[in-house]
């Protein structure tokens, strides 16, 4: 079964603004799934596979090592269910 989420709680998950999330939708980088006219979601397995491959701007992957503070470590973190 799938693990189909609202855009805002899959945003919540990563610990990302829900306006990225809608970004990389709309950019293809996350596949989405259209419930009618107005609904979208996100299956978490499809938005976890997104968020471990290498990104174009060159930054670190999930999981890599971060400066101290760097809030996008707690993505990492929740991506990998810690």
């Amino acid at each position: 079964m799938h693990d189909l989420l609202k855009l805002d709680e899959a945003a919540a998950r990563l610990g990302v603004h829900v306006t990225t999330l809608r970004a990389w939708v709309r950019e293809h980088r996350i596949p989405s799934y259209r419930l009618g006219q107005r609904f979208v979601r996100v299956d978490w397995a499809d938005v976890l596979r997104a968020v471990s491959v290498d990104r174009p701007g060159g930054g670190p992957r999930p999981g890599e090592s971060r400066s101290p503070g760097d809030s996008s470590s707690q993505v990492a973190c929740v991506a990998e269910g810690k």
